[in-house]
């Protein structure tokens, strides 16, 4: 059981990166309006920075890629590729303070203590589903 939960949270996860890493790479303005849409259900108005750069565009694409990349190898071979665990809730760790830094520091704007909310959740059941499954296979 512990297992088939693992697959199932890891395949979510996966997915959940590697599609919206496309989205970031080749639709942008989708992705972006998507994200706005959120923040003003939680009460944002406007956003006061582009966010049309190529060169970020590239980056966010690779980040959440590698992510996606690292669940897979997870998802696809859990005792050989565990040590994955580590880089991938760094990674996560990283985008999930630095949403908190943002909103905290620069801009109170709902969108990102809603990021760091998700991505808090999403590096707990990184670590959760990852680690409850090892231990089941051990």
């Amino acid at each position: 059981m512990k297992l088939r939960a693992f697959q199932i949270v890891y395949t979510i996860l996966t997915l959940n990166f590697i599609i919206p890493a496309f989205l970031y790479l080749f639709a942008p303005e989708f992705a972006w309006s998507s994200l706005k849409e959120v923040a003003t259900l939680f009460g944002a108005s406007h956003y006061p920075y582009s966010e049309s750069s190529l060169y970020w565009r590239i980056l966010g694409f690779g980040n959440v890629m590698t992510l996606g990349f690292m669940c897979a190898l997870l998802l696809f071979d859990l005792r050989k590729y565990y040590p994955t665990l580590v880089p991938l809730v760094f990674l996560k760790g990283c985008s999930a303070f630095g949403f908190l830094g943002v909103y905290l520091w620069v801009l109170d704007y709902p969108l990102f203590l809603i990021a760091f909310l998700f991505d808090g959740l999403t590096l707990a059941a990184m670590i959760y589903f990852a680690r409850t499954a090892r231990n089941a296979l051990s």
